[in-house]
């Protein structure tokens, strides 16, 4: 699991160096047991792309509110709140709602997942995801 440690502190204002620890929710993983405290499940996942099957675990947990941005998802790395939306849409289980880690890239995701919007991830299109439009998230693939 990834810790980044950060410092935000500006000079002219005096501060003293302050260490934030940055600790993320939507890791890789084989067991909840790995995963932060927050996270309270690993959720198995599997992604049909270009002739193939991927799958990979990630720490997340479950959300109320169903949609990009979600009040009930944690803060991802691009800076945002995670997306909450069916496991099934991405190979999962069930239809529980779980948090996603929002993408705008493949660069965006940690090796293992690539950034897959509702053209990627639903072949009947839009009409038939439950990915909101213009939202993307992090799945098992190739990167």
């Amino acid at each position: 699991m990834a810790v980044v440690a950060t410092s935000t502190c500006v000079e002219a204002a005096g501060c003293a160096d302050q260490s934030t620890l940055i600790i993320p929710v939507y890791d890789a993983c084989f067991s909840v047991e790995e995963c932060v405290e927050t996270a309270t499940l690993c959720e198995a996942l599997a992604v049909d792309f270009a002739g193939f099957t991927y799958s990979n675990s990630i720490c997340t947990l479950t959300c109320e509110a169903q949609g990009s941005v979600s009040p009930s998802c944690p803060i991802a790395w691009v800076g945002r709140l995670g997306s909450c939306y069916p496991s099934s849409l991405a190979g999962g289980i069930d239809d529980e709602l779980i948090c996603f880690e929002p993408c705008d890239f493949d660069q965006d995701c940690q090796s293992g997942f690539r950034c897959l919007g509702p053209e990627g991830l639903c072949p009947g299109g839009l009409a038939s995801c439950d990915l909101d439009e213009g939202d993307a998230i992090c799945v098992p693939g190739p990167y």
